[in-house]
């Protein structure tokens, strides 16, 4: 039974690297269908979510570091007092 336990994923491995790859023709033919142009939208709202988090993000890490320097500043003018 060890063996065959063995065997079973080397097999896996050694079949999945007999894939033949897809044509140039091949992709473009895909991409075409309606599955490919639904991907191809897929893939647009997701490069403009990512681009709009990181805009997101920039935005809360100055807001978040201007907060911390009035509360440094506010320390300090309460430190005069």
């Amino acid at each position: 039974m060890r063996p065959l336990v063995c065997l079973v994923p080397l097999a896996g491995l050694l079949l999945s690297s007999c894939r033949l790859t897809e044509s140039p023709e091949q992709r473009h033919r895909d991409a075409n269908t309606v599955a490919g142009k639904l991907g191809q939208a897929a893939h647009k709202v997701a490069v403009q979510a990512d681009h709009a988090s990181k805009v997101v993000g920039r935005k809360l890490e100055k807001a978040a570091h201007d907060a911390h320097e009035g509360w440094v500043e506010a320390g300090r003018d309460q430190g005069k007092k």
